[in-house]
């Protein structure tokens, strides 16, 4: 039996067990705390269309399904009214705590056991890993379960952007590096403080000598 084949025997068994139990009400619980309640799509119906969609999802990547293309950008839609978006992105969720499944559900277990089984096989790995479109299809399905993701299934951390370095702030009474002095105010390049044209201010000016007196 193939992988994909024992792939979609599991995903069966699980569904039926879900069916099982949703005629005992075992969701009823689900439906009235999630916010918000979705009376024509209660928790049974929506756990049952997903677990379908992955089991085919599953069969077209083992069979090679190309990789879809980015769309093209079209016009942008209408906008709806915050009330309306809040509904809207979530109108079906399913709970988010790991291994949520195993109390409605406790034949979820054999089916747990089973998919732990098929990630063990080298095969099965081999396929994983050659298409990272497998392990955004089976994380879900290992949290629901409580399985402890195989190092395939991991999500690997993408590397940080370096960051430049913090900025300083520049004093203005320090020249950089290698820059060639700057002269005070009052003063000029070549001059000494406290002097005028260079020459010292001890020494007056020879034009305010006296004329020598004649003899």
């Amino acid at each position: 039996m193939t992988i994909a084949l024992r792939f979609a025997a599991i995903i069966d068994g699980l569904r039926r067990a879900v069916a099982a139990r949703a005629v005992k009400d075992a969701f009823f619980v689900f439906d009235q705390t999630m916010k918000p309640a979705s009376p024509h799509r209660p928790l049974v119906v929506r756990l049952w269309t997903w677990l379908g969609r992955l089991s085919r999802r599953f069969a077209a990547l083992a069979a090679g399904a190309p990789k879809k293309r980015a769309p093209k950008k079209r016009a942008q839609a209408p906008q709806l009214s915050p009330s309306r978006a809040a509904i809207s992105s979530t109108a079906n969720p399913l709970p988010r705590h790991r291994a949520w499944l195993l109390a409605p559900v406790p034949e979820s277990r054999c089916s747990a056991s089973q998919l732990r089984a098929l990630l063990d096989d080298p095969e099965a790995l081999a396929l994983i890993g050659s298409d990272p479109r497998f392990a955004r299809l089976l994380r879900p399905l290992c949290h629901m379960l409580g399985l402890r993701l195989p190092p395939c299934l991991v999500r690997t951390a993408r590397p940080r952007p370096a960051q430049p370095p913090p900025h300083q702030a520049h004093d203005p009474r320090v020249a950089p590096a290698g820059a060639s002095p700057v002269a005070s105010p009052g003063t000029s390049p070549g001059i000494s403080p406290g002097t005028s044209f260079g020459i010292s201010s001890d020494v007056p000016p020879p034009w305010l000598h006296p004329p020598p007196v004649p003899t």
